[in-house]
């Protein structure tokens, strides 16, 4: 079980990471030609962007992975109902995003708020459901190489079309918005093409009321989790916006907020690949085998994470100084270590949600998420006024780990733990690494040899003592 879900995380990682690594790659040649007000008036608009797409879902994707783990038979009528009602209710939701993205774009992007607005705007109209079901058929049937494929497409023309309308037609920050928006189309051409021609999943716009009705009351639990998760994910840019933060310093934070993302984004392979492992094991309920394969797992995850967050911290100036050919800009590096760390959360936070969504007890996640993403919130608002734009840097890292260990705590999580998992011993261990690599950013580049060569070592020594528990 666990090769072949290495197999898909490794296919999956493949697909997402050659082309971010491409991305990562023209950093040199684009930023060259872009500002940190460049960097904040994409991060503001893209901060705003985020509100409206994950509002826009209702929540649903849970019913749908629900639906297809436990009604294989009659999945696709389900499907089709909620694809015909989101799609109704998307085109007068994303009317409504586009007048609101017209007027929120930074007074630095003015001249342009229409492109922009209908750019960010029309994807959220007509796009999100076909990539929202298409994705997660793949994932839930296992079919890594035809997500693979279509990620690798998508992510590598987005990428040329970033070199394309920065470096060449010298767009600034609006070359990110076409080359997302076209790489969005032909996204949604090949989604498409497999959703409603292969699969036939047509959306039935005369649906039933009552699966609706049933649906919503499943998935609206959702709808605060995910807002809270953005309030962590992406409220920064936009606290700092309202606070009247100078764009340039807002666009230092973005940058060093895209190293985050661009973990985030990898590491989201590991995370597609992942879900039908935990379903098969939450499936066999109060089997303790069952509870030791997901514990040996997760624990897997937490260390490969903290190993490769850990030395890219360590060696965040030396990447800063590669990648970033603006000497403003490269500046943002400390705020990129610490936001990088925050990440680590995922794994552990993974587990809980897993658990309660399957057992569905949705109502309960957001209780967990809603008090992360508002205490970052109020954090920020309080703090940056004193202590500046950084302060927002170190919000996040908390409001980070307490989300992906607090739900350990919850009673709904514990009445059904069959094993510990030391939330508070690796919460420790983050927060210790944290302040080495901070410390440690600026040592010499001999001393950082000898660190990573030192702690590849042990990293392969552990990998090899547990090689037989993990199955690898």
């Amino acid at each position: 079980m666990l090769r072949k879900l290495f197999t898909h995380a490794v296919i999956y990682g493949l697909a997402a990471q050659a082309p971010k690594l491409a991305g990562v790659l023209t950093l040199p040649i684009i930023t060259r030609y872009l500002t940190s007000a460049d960097y904040g008036v994409a991060g503001v608009v893209t901060a705003y962007m985020s509100v409206f797409t994950l509002l826009q879902s209702l929540g649903l994707s849970v019913v749908l992975v629900n639906s297809f783990a436990k009604q294989p038979t009659r999945f696709g009528w389900i499907w089709r109902q909620l694809n015909g009602f989101v799609t109704l209710w998307s085109v007068v939701y994303g009317l409504v995003a586009i007048v609101a993205l017209y007027y929120l774009v930074p007074d630095e992007g003015a001249a342009y708020r229409l492109e922009i607005a209908l750019l960010c705007g029309l994807p959220i109209m007509f796009y999100q459901m076909t990539e929202m079901q298409s994705n997660i058929h793949w994932q839930l049937s296992q079919r890594a190489v035809p997500l693979a494929v279509r990620s690798f497409i998508v992510g590598a023309l987005i990428v040329a079309l970033n070199v394309f309308t920065i470096a060449y037609l010298k767009m600034g920050f609006r070359g990110w918005f076409y080359a997302t928006f076209i790489g969005n189309t032909a996204g949604f051409l090949l989604n498409g093409h497999y959703l409603y021609f292969k699969l036939k999943l047509w959306p039935i716009f005369r649906f039933r009321w009552h699966r609706i009705v049933h649906s919503l009351k499943l998935s609206l639990p959702m709808v605060p989790h995910n807002a809270a998760m953005f309030l962590l994910d992406a409220s920064d840019k936009l606290v700092l916006d309202v606070l009247r933060v100078p764009i340039q310093r807002i666009g230092l934070y973005n940058i060093a907020s895209n190293f985050g993302t661009y973990f985030m984004l990898a590491t989201g392979a590991i995370m597609q690949a992942s879900s039908p492992f935990y379903m098969k094991y939450l499936a066999q309920e109060r089997t303790r085998e069952a509870a030791l394969q997901v514990r040996r797992f997760t624990f897997l995850l937490l260390g490969m994470f903290l190993f490769a967050t850990t030395l890219g911290c360590l060696w965040m100036r030396e990447i800063f100084i590669l990648l970033i050919k603006n000497e403003a800009l490269q500046q943002a590096y400390p705020l990129a270590i610490i936001i990088l760390m925050g990440y680590n959360f995922r794994p552990m936070y993974m587990v809980v949600v897993n658990t309660l969504i399957y057992r569905e007890q949705t109502t309960r996640i957001w209780h967990l998420s809603v008090v992360a993403g508002v205490a970052n919130l109020v954090l920020n608002f309080m703090l940056v006024p004193i202590f500046g734009y950084q302060a927002a840097a170190y919000t996040t890292f908390a409001s980070l780990m307490y989300l992906g260990y607090a739900g350990f705590y919850m009673q709904a999580y514990k009445a059904t733990a069959q094993v510990p998992y030391y939330p508070m011993a690796w919460l420790a261990l983050t927060v210790l690494l944290l302040f080495i690599v901070y410390y440690l950013a600026d040592a010499s580049i001999q001393v950082k040899i000898i660190i990573t060569a030192l702690t590849g070592a042990v990293a392969i020594v552990i990998a090899l003592f547990y090689r037989k528990q993990l199955q690898l």
